[in-house]
């Protein structure tokens, strides 16, 4: 029994910490990468970094990542604005479609061991959208379903689909 223990592998952490300078020099890689995306790298608590990813004129979405690990996201309208004309915080009934999308994105793209392929796989997936409002939908051919773009993206392929299109 005690041998037995001793050839079980070690548990690996689940979260790899990886010096500030490296992550930014990621960040630095993969924004060179995608000139019609700006991406702006914020520290506001030390290590973690937010990135504010703007693309085109067609979306700003937020990152908030742990070394290079993405936590979240939120992905807002390039023009959209998150306050009342009272200044107060504006209350969504629902989430916005492409940050839903953005979250699955998210659980889709993971490979631990090697977190700088996910951060450039999910970036590359993001950039799909830069043709949001220019794309018909893959399976019924049209530009707008109930008002909506087709605002699914495929993880593989990137074509673009209407929510109840996609299935």
């Amino acid at each position: 029994m005690g041998a037995s223990a001793k050839r079980r592998p070690k548990v690996q952490p689940s979260t790899l910490v990886l010096p500030p300078q490296y992550v930014d020099d990621v960040i630095s890689r993969i924004g060179r990468m995608f000139p019609d995306m700006t991406i702006e790298l914020f520290r506001p608590n030390g290590t973690s970094a937010v990135l504010l990813v703007t693309l085109g004129k067609v979306f700003k979405a937020l990152l908030v990542m742990r070394s290079l690990f993405i936590d979240r996201t939120l992905v807002r309208g390039y023009n959209e604005n998150n306050y009342n004309e009272d200044g107060k915080v504006r209350v969504y009934t629902h989430k916005p479609c492409v940050t839903d999308h953005a979250s699955t994105a998210l659980l889709h793209y993971q490979l631990p061991q090697m977190p700088d392929v996910v951060v450039r796989s999910f970036m590359t997936w993001l950039r799909s959208y830069i043709k949001l409002f220019q794309s018909p939908c893959q399976r019924c051919g049209r530009f707008l379903q109930d008002g909506l773009p087709p605002t699914w993206r495929d993880f593989r392929t990137l074509e673009a689909f209407h929510d109840t299109c996609r299935m």
